[in-house]
This record gives C-alpha cells, sequence and structure tokens, in this order.
C-alpha cells in the first residue's frame, strides 16, 4: 500500500493506493487499514460497526482540537490554550465512561481506534503532562504502549515517536 501525502483522489490529502483500490480521508484510510490487517472490530453486527465508525468520527473532533490550536498564531495558541485544553478534558470524561473497565475500547482485542485514540489522546499530553485525569484510559494509555510490537518503538531515540508533532508552519511543534 502507498500512503502519500500529495494530492490525491477528489484533489484530497492523504490518500492511500493500494492496488486498485484508491481511498482519501483519514478515516476512510483507517478503515481500509483496520478490515485487511485484523485491527477491525471484530463484530459483524452494524450496529457495533457504526459505534466504532461514530467513535473514529468523535476522535477526531478531538484531534482536530489539538490540531486547530498548534497550527494557530503564538498570541492565539497562548490565549487558547487553556480552553482547548478544558475543552479537550470534556471529550476525555466521554471516552472514560467509553472505555469503562475494558482493555481496550472493543473490549480485549486492540483496534485501530485505540491506536487512533492514542495518538489523539498523545498529543494533548504534550501540551499539558497532566491532561490525562481517568485512571483507566492512563492504564489504556501504558497498555498501548507496552504492546510486544510496540515497545521498541516507543522507547528508542531514533523512533518516528520522537519526531515534532506538527510541521515547520506549527506554533507548537
Amino acid at each position: 500500500a502507498v500512503v502519500s501525502t500529495q494530492s490525491g483522489h477528489y484533489g484530497r490529502v492523504p490518500y492511500l493506493i493500494d492496488g486498485d483500490v484508491k481511498l482519501t480521508q483519514t478515516i476512510s484510510i483507517l478503515h481500509y487499514l483496520c478490515a485487511k490487517t485484523g485491527l477491525f472490530p471484530k463484530s459483524s453486527n452494524p450496529a457495533d460497526i457504526s459505534r466504532f465508525d461514530m467513535m473514529d468520527h468523535v476522535i477526531m473532533d478531538f484531534f482536530l482540537l489539538n490540531v486547530r490550536l498548534c497550527y494557530s498564531p503564538p498570541d492565539i495558541f497562548k490565549a487558547n490554550r487553556s480552553s482547548v485544553i478544558e475543552n479537550g478534558k470534556a471529550f476525555m470524561e466521554q471516552f472514560s465512561e467509553a472505555l469503562g473497565n475494558s482493555d481496550f475500547f472493543a473490549g480485549e482485542n486492540v483496534t485501530g481506534t485505540d491506536f487512533f485514540m492514542f495518538e489523539a489522546i498523545d498529543r494533548f499530553v504534550k501540551l499539558d503532562s497532566s491532561f490525562i485525569e481517568h485512571d483507566n484510559l492512563k492504564k489504556f494509555m501504558e497498555r498501548i504502549r507496552g504492546l510486544p510490537q510496540l515497545k521498541k518503538y516507543f522507547s528508542s531515540p531514533d523512533s518516528t515517536y520522537c519526531w515534532a508533532l506538527n510541521n515547520k508552519h506549527a506554533t507548537f511543534r
């Protein structure tokens, strides 16, 4: 599969080309890759699948709250940082409730939604190290970091995890 940041189908970025499959839009690409790699929710119930689709869109709203702040001019960034963090915490309340006592958002099985959630929460933690107030979400973040396939990624100084969150045009990189 090829994921590119150049103009793609519908003139949008990012886009993915995987053989005859051509997709744009982050969530469409996420769902396609999850289905292809076994990281899609294990249910065949349309209501369950729709619930995860809905959650991915809510995560995107949460994610974009952070991105908009990071790319705002320095004076706006400084003026809005605390209110954006507080608005983010309102999302965290919902996420904590959705996770409940489960290991992952689909119960015992990790899905692409979990990785998207991890990335979105982690962006806020980089703005405010005390951002996560719910124990179940703290444990969730630890669980993702502790996955055997990801331990080396998170601990290596050469990992892309250590790179800036945003490009050089952002106020908060």
